[in-house]
């Protein structure tokens, strides 16, 4: 059977209920994967239509039927999920009627033998075309996927959640089925549920979600430490340049290095009080926007910037001070004050949502220590001005990408 972590928290009118697919990032099943989440929650077998599903939604006093697929760790998760009012506020059952349907959302969609509907398939096609057309051209998007196709050459890990371009007009009824057959029968998965519910519900929990369990390996990035940056520009016609910079730390999950990590991201471009933001945006009026971003898991770490086409070499070095000013922890004591109370509040607020409350739990999943909310927060909270200079000394700048405007001598 699959894990059921159940939450009982009685502040929510609704209840959530989440089901998580997680396989081996594969660049041959990104696009089915990304198709086959959105095919899944737009009819099934009993309600064929969009129309159809969405009034049996309105039955159910308005519930929400959802999915996504996101890139984890080095694996590919497809959420399917439904929320809906509590049933003490209304006089139905309606946590049997959810759970109904969720079940035929994955067990039940509307298939004819083993090929999707081709119309529907087709139409899926289409939206994907438009949203990969929608990341071209802009500018934002595109040079920061260019990047990770730079940076983990060879790896899966260098596409989208969304797919591939190239990949699309290959992909027909017969194959997204196969993506979704190897879904149900070698995914690892797992069922969370959040709301004001009795554990005595998890009996019937085991029989509309009677799934057979899998154990997938997921494979580790393979990235080595740079002795240069790889520095690449390409040009187009931009209104302002796009810097984005891939770096990598050699960290372990919940150690104190991983937790300065986190701190360290928070100090350099986490938000508005950050040295980036400070420095490179409001006093020497080099960006427009800029931050950055870090998957402490994998110790990875970026910094986005939107800047001027004139100036951009010149941002880049200045983008790249400010990290030595971290490792040489020339950073005021109130800065490393203001990160850790804001990434505590950040984890609280995470909490007090019910998809930030599933997705933080989920994500434990990927690790073999495991953290506390508490524990997390203590973590931080004991991170030193010398715990962070200690980490950013061994930040490895991976990869410079850069595009802009050709300037004319």
């Amino acid at each position: 059977m699959i894990p059921i972590h159940i939450n009982k928290e009685s502040k929510f009118k609704t209840v959530t209920i989440a089901l998580k697919f997680k396989a081996p990032l594969d660049e041959n099943t990104l696009t089915e994967r990304a198709l086959l989440a959105k095919l899944l929650t737009k009819s099934t077998a009993q309600y064929p239509t969009e129309q159809q599903l969405y009034d049996h939604l309105s039955e159910l006093y308005g519930a929400h039927l959802s999915s996504y697929v996101t890139k984890q760790n080095t694996a590919s998760v497809i959420t399917v999920s439904i929320e809906f009012i509590n049933d003490k506020f209304i006089d139905e059952n309606l946590f049997d009627q959810a759970c109904q349907l969720l079940s035929d959302v994955i067990n039940h969609p509307d298939t004819t033998g083993q090929v999707f509907n081709a119309g529907k398939v087709e139409r899926e096609k289409q939206l994907l075309a438009s949203r990969f057309d929608h990341v071209r051209d802009n500018k934002a998007q595109a040079s920061f996927q260019q990047m990770l196709q730079e940076m983990f050459k060879g790896q899966s890990y260098r596409f989208s959640s969304m797919g591939i371009e190239e990949h699309l007009s290959e992909v027909t009824p017969e194959s997204v089925y196969a993506v979704y057959r190897n879904m149900l029968e070698n995914d690892e998965k797992a069922l969370y549920i959040i709301g004001d519910i009795n554990e005595n519900l998890r009996a019937s929990l085991d029989t509309y979600f009677n799934f057979e369990q899998s154990k997938i390996q997921l494979e580790p990035l393979k990235i080595k430490a740079a002795a240069n940056p790889e520095y690449i520009t390409e040009h187009t016609d931009t209104s302002q340049a796009r810097i984005n910079i891939g770096m990598t730390v050699p960290i372990k999950f919940g150690s104190a290095d991983y937790f300065a990590f986190i701190v360290l991201n928070q100090i350099y471009g986490g938000d508005a009080a950050s040295l980036l933001f400070m420095n490179v945006r409001e006093k020497m009026s080099l960006a427009y926007q800029i931050h950055s971003q870090a998957d402490a898991r994998l110790g990875l770490m970026y910094v986005i910037a939107g800047v001027q086409n004139k100036t951009y070499k010149k941002t880049v070095d200045v983008i790249l001070r400010q990290l030595e000013l971290i490792r040489q922890a020339d950073f005021p004591d109130e800065l490393l004050s203001i990160a850790k109370k804001m990434l505590i509040s950040h984890r609280r607020e995470n909490l007090d949502r019910p998809r930030g409350w599933i997705e933080m739990s989920y994500a434990s999943t990927f690790d073999d220590v495991k953290l506390s909310t508490e524990e997390w927060m203590a973590g931080i909270a004991a991170v030193t001005k010398e715990d962070v200079a200690g980490v950013a000394q061994s930040v490895n700048v991976q990869t410079i990408y850069c595009l802009a405007n050709e300037v004319k001598a």
